[in-house]
Order: structure tokens, then C-alpha cells, then sequence
């Protein structure tokens, strides 16, 4: 067997209520806080009150910036840093789905390097502030990861910064998704799922991950008929935060492949949720895998799916998908692919602008 290094440095609290039962381990951070949000949902759900509370009992202050949007830009996260050092803050609480927590951790790089400026996201060398995460849907996984995507308009595509960033705590409470709708959860839950998938077919797998990453496959087909049915339990919004979090765990080693790196420019330019942009690409991208693939058999094995169009089938029936495009959209997306070596590298086989063509047109037209 190979040798392999394994790290999971995020101190995780989950179940209904852990803020409240766990709020001492915010307490070593420091004695001012920056919540970093979107607009509304979190103040809906209840996440944002819960944290807020949980601050004010340990006698922590704290400030709110409330201006993240989807797939959060780099304008924004600068502006959201000079805020924070004029405020002197200690450490940063991203509240929501992956866009507050990404964009937590950027602005925490930006706040503890303000000599570099926005040079700090691209050197893996600069220190961060400690981050609490608290996600708000179930996708991302950004609550167990080192990754912090966000939007740079001047090349027009989605990028990780260079600085790996772990949350120091993450809070994974499944409640404040009870209020979520079809769409985003289904969206969402399949971002998850291309993580997982991802993750087990990486060139970077290794034992342990896949393994990690079959549990988490094995929760998500728990959840699937209530993903087809739009109806969730409170113990299916339990299992696909489970999920979604095993599925950050294996990402967090492995990183993720063709999907995201393709997905991206769908994000961008066709404003497609992340996880919907992901899942639309997932079946063409199994299928340029060998026949016969004992990684590829082992996923759809677990999934009960008889083969890679079957789980096509459920992906359409679970994603609202409605966008079209022409070869020009195709022809741009593929040469903008081969512009990201490292993520075509993650494929275990050799691929070529053939290949990549062949996955967007198989998709997407």
C-alpha cells in the first residue's frame, strides 16, 4: 500500500443546538468578532440570532457585515477587510452557505496581511485571523476545508485563493435548514454529491478518503427519494448536512476535479448555482472514464444505480436546468478550461481539449 498524509485541523461541532452547547470554544479567539453574511438568510433561519447570543454571553463584541452575495468577489472581500482592521477585529464567523464562509476566510488573510493587500489571496505563505464556520445549507463543505473560492470579474471565472484556511471552529446545526426551499437544497445537496464523487475519482485518492468518501455516498442515497420528492424531514436535513460535511472532509484531501474546474465558467457567464453547474456536468464526466472503471462501478454501486445514465436521469429530475447554449459557448468554455492544467490533472487518465470539448457538448447540448 502507499503512503499517504492525512489532516483535519477544524475543531467540528454538529447536531441541533451546538452553538448554545458549545459556544465556550469561540471563547480563545479573541474579544471581537466579525459576523460575515449575506443580507437575509441567516437572520430567517435563526443562525445569525443564535451566534449574536452566544457572543454577547461570553462577553464577546462584535460587528456584522451583511453585504455577501453569491459567488463573492474579490472587490468585495477587500472592502469587507479594510472594514475589519478599522474595527480592530480578532476573528471572523461566516454564517450561510459556501459564499459567507469562502469569503470569511479571504477576508481574514486580507485583515492579517494589510501590507500586502490583495496580493495576500495568492501567496501561500500569509497568515489568517481565526474563522468560525456556520453553515446554512448542505453543499459546500466549506466548514472542513482549507478552500476559499471567490469571483475575480478581470479574468471572468471562480478561483481559490492560495492561503489554506481552515475554520478554527465550525458549528454544523442541521435547523437552519428547515426553511430552505426545493431548489437551493436540491442545488446544493448536489454539490455535495459531486464532491464525493469527485474525491473518489481523484488522481489524489487515497485509501482513507475513498472510504470516507463511500460513507458519505452511502448517507446521500438515503436522501435521494426526498430529493426527487421535494419533501425533507428534519432527519434528512440531519443526513445531508452529514453529508455534505464527510464530503468536505474527503475534498479537503483529495481537492475536486473536472466538474468544479468546468463548472466554473457556467457560474460565470450562465449565473448557474454552483451545485447545479457541477451536476449537470457529472454524467458526461463519468463516462470519460474507461469502461469498466472499478472506482467509477463502486460509486454507482453504492448509489443503486445501474449505470452512469441512470444517475444522469436523477440528476435532471433533481436540477432545474432550463439554460441553453450554442458551439460558441462550448468552444469558449473548452478553451477557458485548458487555461487550468493543475484541475485537469485531478482526472487519473491523460486528457486532452478533445475530451473537455466532448464533456461540455455531451452536457450541454
Amino acid at each position: 500500500m502507499e503512503g499517504f498524509r492525512y489532516f483535519m485541523p477544524a475543531d467540528t461541532f454538529f447536531g441541533r443546538g451546538c452553538i448554545e452547547a458549545h459556544k465556550d470554544a469561540m471563547k480563545p479567539l479573541g474579544k471581537r468578532a466579525m459576523i460575515v453574511t449575506g443580507r437575509n438568510s441567516a437572520k430567517k433561519n435563526g443562525a445569525q440570532k443564535d451566534i449574536t447570543d452566544a457572543l454577547d454571553a461570553l462577553g464577546i463584541t462584535w460587528v456584522l457585515f451583511d453585504k455577501i452575495g453569491e459567488n463573492p468577489d474579490l472587490e468585495t472581500v477587500v472592502r469587507a477587510a479594510a472594514f475589519a482592521q478599522k474595527e480592530d477585529i480578532d476573528f471572523f464567523i461566516g454564517i450561510g452557505g459556501g459564499s459567507p464562509m469562502d469569503a470569511s476566510k479571504a477576508i481574514s488573510v486580507l485583515t492579517a496581511n494589510p501590507q500586502k493587500g490583495e496580493e495576500a489571496l495568492f501567496d501561500g505563505a500569509s497568515a489568517a485571523l481565526p474563522v468560525v464556520a456556520v453553515p446554512t445549507t448542505a453543499g459546500t463543505g466549506s466548514e472542513v476545508t482549507q478552500f476559499s473560492i471567490i469571483t475575480l470579474h478581470e479574468k471572468r471565472t471562480k478561483t481559490s485563493i492560495a492561503p489554506k484556511i481552515f475554520a478554527t471552529v465550525s458549528y454544523l446545526d442541521p435547523k437552519y435548514m428547515d426553511t430552505l426551499s426545493p431548489q437551493v437544497t436540491n442545488n446544493t445537496a448536489v454539490d455535495a454529491l459531486t464532491h464525493l464523487i469527485e474525491s473518489y475519482l481523484s488522481a489524489s485518492a487515497n485509501v482513507i478518503s475513498r472510504k470516507i468518501a463511500e460513507i458519505g455516498l452511502s448517507i446521500f442515497k438515503d436522501c435521494m427519494p426526498a430529493l426527487k420528492s421535494g419533501e425533507y424531514t428534519s432527519d434528512i436535513r440531519d443526513y445531508l448536512m452529514l453529508a455534505s460535511a464527510i464530503g468536505g472532509v474527503a475534498i479537503a484531501q483529495t481537492g475536486t476535479s473536472l466538474p468544479h474546474g468546468l463548472g466554473y465558467f457556467l457560474t460565470y457567464e450562465k449565473h448557474l448555482p454552483h451545485g447545479m453547474a457541477n451536476g449537470v456536468l457529472t454524467q458526461a464526466y463519468l463516462e470519460e472514464f474507461p469502461a469498466g472503471d472499478i472506482h467509477v462501478a463502486k460509486i454507482l454501486e453504492i448509489l443503486g444505480m445501474a449505470d452512469t445514465a441512470a444517475l444522469g436521469t436523477f440528476l435532471r429530475e433533481v436540477l432545474d436546468h432550463t439554460e441553453t447554449y450554442t458551439e460558441e459557448d462550448i468552444a469558449y468554455y473548452t478553451e477557458r478550461a485548458m487555461e487550468v492544467p493543475q484541475k485537469l490533472a485531478t482526472f487519473p487518465y491523460p486528457l486532452t481539449k478533445k475530451e473537455i470539448q466532448r464533456i461540455y457538448e455531451k452536457s450541454l447540448l
